[in-house]
């Protein structure tokens, strides 16, 4: 009775395993890890500072979920480091509109404003870090302070 017992509970295990078992080596991944796949790649090339590999796989990400706050971000932050800002705003922006306290997108967003002359939008971002408590706001108050001095 208890080997019945046993052999059930590991024919139970075993099912329970199968749906992983559906992706095993060779098989395409399923949809929502290639996403995580392509935007921690393109982590990975920002931290490479591998910039236009890093914009094109965010874009990538942002191409399958135009919702992806978090690749917009990165994408807007590594077309400013190969220096469209404007695109690098809009790509902020977006993320923005999607989730307006984002602190990452605000300070990012706040930095490129600066870069692009526009101090009084960069002030407007930083007003917001303040007014959400991020520790960011000193990041970009420091930058506001740079720029102040050139």
């Amino acid at each position: 009775m208890v080997m019945i017992i046993r052999l059930n509970i590991l024919s139970l295990v075993f099912v329970a395993a199968l749906p992983g078992a559906v992706y095993s080596a060779g098989d395409p991944a399923p949809p929502e890890t290639l996403a995580i796949s392509a935007y921690e790649q393109g982590r990975e090339q920002a931290r490479s500072e591998n910039w236009d590999r890093a914009a094109a796989l965010f874009q990538s990400v942002v191409e399958k979920d135009g919702q992806d706050y978090r690749a917009l971000n990165m994408l807007g932050y590594s077309l400013r480091q190969i220096g469209r800002l404007a695109d690098s705003l809009a790509a902020y922006d977006r993320a923005l509109s999607i989730k307006p306290d984002y602190a990452p997108a605000l300070e990012y967003r706040g930095v490129t404003l600066l870069k692009s002359g526009n101090r009084r939008a960069a002030l407007a971002d930083y007003r917001a870090l303040v007014r959400l408590g991020s520790p960011l706001a000193a990041d970009l108050k420091e930058a506001l302070d740079r720029a102040a001095k050139n």
